[in-house]
């Protein structure tokens, strides 16, 4: 792990307790190597920086490519691992970067949605993260990040100490839809039993809020 990603660990996880009493549950679920897809639930700009947190390994991660200023704010992002995504359209060059990076056994955090929801609420994945996990042989791993859009919404430029919890889910099994053919309704499939997985994950959280459901 380079030396900026030890010291974000070494600071962030104490000060995320502190303020936001952070836990992680599911964690021995994500491989400590190879390569990995972490599909999340995308409510708030602070998920990267709480699912880096979370995880043990280098996470990279594509972001909006309107965050990429010139200057110290497109160095910083790509010192965190980012890389540009262009929004409302299939953008070729950084599904490619993610397919290599993912052929090198990296651990690649994605947002099957595309864009951060305006209510809390799930939507469905975008096409193209189907396309992604059927052309790998990485892990999918469905992830609920729950707190950050109560801490900083959408729109809001202020963070509010909340509650913020990261649950890992077991690996999709991905052995049928890899077997299957490389059809836009796979790819559909795919982005459906993702978004299930987080969805589960989400009623899981829910249930032990209201006690109901003993989170491991």
């Amino acid at each position: 792990m380079p030396l900026h990603y030890h010291f974000f660990h070494v600071i962030t996880r104490p000060l995320f307790k502190t303020l936001f009493k952070f836990k992680i549950y599911g964690a021995e679920n994500v491989p400590q190597k190879g390569g990995v897809m972490l599909m999340i639930n995308h409510v708030s700009y602070l998920d990267p920086i709480f699912i880096g947190a979370a995880v043990k390994r280098n996470l990279h991660y594509m972001a909006r490519s309107t965050l990429f200023k010139k200057g110290f704010i497109d160095r910083f992002l790509r010192s965190l691992n980012a890389f540009p995504v262009h929004l409302g359209s299939a953008d070729r060059s950084a599904i490619r970067n993610a397919l290599k990076l993912l052929d090198e056994g990296k651990l690649l955090l994605v947002f099957p949605e595309g864009t951060r929801s305006r209510d809390g609420s799930l939507g469905k994945a975008q096409d193209g993260v189907g396309f992604m996990a059927h052309r790998t042989n990485a892990c999918v791993i469905p992830v609920f990040l729950d707190g950050t859009y109560k801490a900083m919404p959408r729109n809001s430029k202020m963070i509010k100490p909340t509650r913020i919890t990261v649950s890992f889910g077991k690996p999709i099994d991905m052995s049928i839809y890899r077997n299957s053919e490389a059809t836009r309704e796979t790819y559909s499939k795919i982005g459906e039993d993702i978004m299930s997985g987080i969805a589960k994950l989400k009623a899981e959280r829910e249930a032990y809020k209201k006690g109901r459901y003993v989170m491991e």
